[in-house]
């Protein structure tokens, strides 16, 4: 039995990342993912702050090339100071 990718690459790939709100980090996060999804437009994100306005939660709506794509993109995200999660 052959079991194919479980995702087909090329795809649009939904991702939410939570941020700590401050000093630019929103625009700082927002930049990192159009780095390696440039076609990343204003339409394909959305954000809602959490009660205590100490998070963002992003919902970005990204072209997905291949698994390696989204790894970079996964450790670049990972690697920003401000970025908490990522789903």
């Amino acid at each position: 039995m052959n079991e194919g990718p479980l995702i087909e690459f090329p795809c649009r790939y939904p991702i939410k990342i939570i941020v700590a709100t401050g000093d630019g980090h929103i625009a700082q996060v927002i930049e990192i993912v159009r780095s390696h999804s440039p076609k990343v437009s204003p339409d394909d994100i959305n954000s809602r702050a959490s009660r205590g306005d100490k998070f963002v939660s992003l919902r970005v709506n990204l072209w997905a090339e291949g698994e390696d794509h989204l790894l970079a993109l996964y450790r670049e995200l990972l690697a920003h100071q401000a970025v908490r999660i990522i789903l």
